[in-house]
């Protein structure tokens, strides 16, 4: 390994983590003679830095690595490597995050794929994983989307523009059918999605005391109490309600998170969820680099929480989560309708031979977890609409309980953008009796 890969694995580089030891030239020799068994492969040298921003991943370690190989070509890869922090290790491990995402990446995408590809147009989902392991840690080795012109979004700019959102609701309705397409063609793949996806973040009998999701849930619902007193744009009654909600907000949170609901009828039809479909899971490309308006693509990342059930589950969580204030207000019912014209041509491109999902059954699976929309507004939106700052260090520990918790909930609930978006949201809910 040349002294410039060695420079770039030192803590004192400019990535802000140290590269783990075991990814080595010898692991990326290994890697590229699996994935390109045609040609003898000799790693010459590799680089390597931290890729993503404080905030911007709060469950893993990105680092995007440059191979160069056989003297003058070149590989890009991204290896995420899953948290060691106690909290999030053992809750990745509770739900089985690791192989579920990498099952889904490596088996599930390629498949889908080919469902919903038509002609000489290859639909894609997400990035080709190149290489998982468990030992020394959790690690997952994919090709670089960046290298092929995607990129993610800003988190900070106030959501998604239309444009945006119309590529998410395209791309999550061909998910989707595809899902369906793959579960009709018999028992095992029914049996593997009924368990291997069987929950997201949330199983039966969680609580905040053994689910940090839903802990910082209940956390989100008690400090926009505590922020949000005083402000005037909040009516009274809302506060009041919100208030009252404490006492059941943890267990509520939880049952419109559940795949199966037995207090309520049978889903109209179940697909596999994504599971975290908010803006920092997905990838964007542009015909021009430099002009967000060509905006042409979007692929999803970090399938971790995948769940077989309702599609209102990503439906609402998306919706509620990644549009800009304009957009959510305005164009959710367009969105629901595009996804529901692509969901059909996914299903038509596969050959579905059963009934076709009605725009009514999207509306239907939509509205019963419309609760989803509450948990966002109150939880998600805040740490979404964060402005970035060196005052904190925005780790999902600090986020459910640590020593700068408050202070960083101080700064995310007074934010203009959330404060903005999260009124209408609450005042549309008290209106449909969400609160009560």
């Amino acid at each position: 390994m040349s002294s410039e890969s060695e420079a770039a694995c030192r803590p004192d580089a400019a990535a802000e983590k140290q590269l783990p030891a075991f990814l080595d030239a010898s692991l990326l020799q290994y890697i590229l003679d699996e994935n390109l068994p045609d040609d003898p492969i000799e790693v010459d040298s590799f680089t390597a830095a931290i890729a993503t921003k404080p905030g911007d991943n709060y469950s893993s370690d990105v680092y995007r690595i440059v191979v160069h190989y056989n003297g003058s070509k070149v590989i890009p890869l991204v290896a995420k490597i899953m948290s060691e922090e106690p909290t999030v290790k053992e809750f990745g491990k509770r739900i089985g995050a690791f192989m579920k995402e990498v099952y889904t990446c490596r088996n599930l995408l390629p498949i889908f794929s080919q469902i919903v590809s038509r002609g000489s147009t290859r639909i894609k989902f997400g990035a080709h994983c190149v290489y998982a392991t468990r030992d020394p840690a959790d690690t997952v080795v994919f090709q670089d989307l960046n290298a092929l012109g995607y990129r993610m979004p800003d988190r900070t700019r106030g959501g998604l523009d239309l444009a945006h959102c119309e590529l998410i609701m395209r791309k999550i309705g061909l998910f989707h059918a595809a899902s369906m397409v793959y579960v009709a063609r018999g028992p095992m793949e029914r049996q593997l999605f009924t368990y291997q996806y069987s929950h997201g973040m949330v199983q039966p009998r969680d609580n905040v005391s053994n689910n940090p999701g839903l802990k910082m849930f209940a956390n989100g619902l008690d400090t926009f109490l505590e922020v949000s007193a005083g402000w005037p744009e909040l009516k009274r009654e809302i506060w009041t309600k919100l208030k009252a909600l404490r006492l059941t907000y943890a267990k509520r949170c939880a049952q419109c998170l559940l795949t199966e609901r037995h207090d309520q009828p049978e889903v109209t039809f179940r697909v596999l969820n994504h599971g975290d479909l908010w803006t920092n899971n997905m990838m964007f490309r542009y015909e021009d680099a430099a002009d967000e308006g060509t905006v042409s693509d979007v692929l999803f990342v970090d399938y971790q929480l995948g769940s077989y059930g309702s599609p209102g589950l990503d439906l609402v969580y998306c919706l509620h989560n990644c549009p800009q204030f304009e957009v959510r207000e305005s164009s959710t019912d367009r969105l629901l309708r595009l996804y529901h014209e692509s969901l059909c041509e996914g299903l038509s491109n596969g050959g579905y031979k059963q009934s076709f999902p009605t725009f009514e059954d999207v509306l239907k699976e939509y509205e019963r977890h419309e609760f989803i929309g509450l948990v966002s507004g109150l939880s998600m939106l805040p740490i979404i609409l964060m402005e970035r700052t060196d005052e904190v260090e925005l780790t999902m520990g600090n986020l459910v309980g640590g020593e700068q918790a408050v202070k960083i909930r101080n700064i995310q609930y007074q934010g203009k953008q959330y404060r903005q978006s999260v009124i209408p949201i609450l005042e549309r809910f008290h209106a449909k009796g969400l609160l009560d």
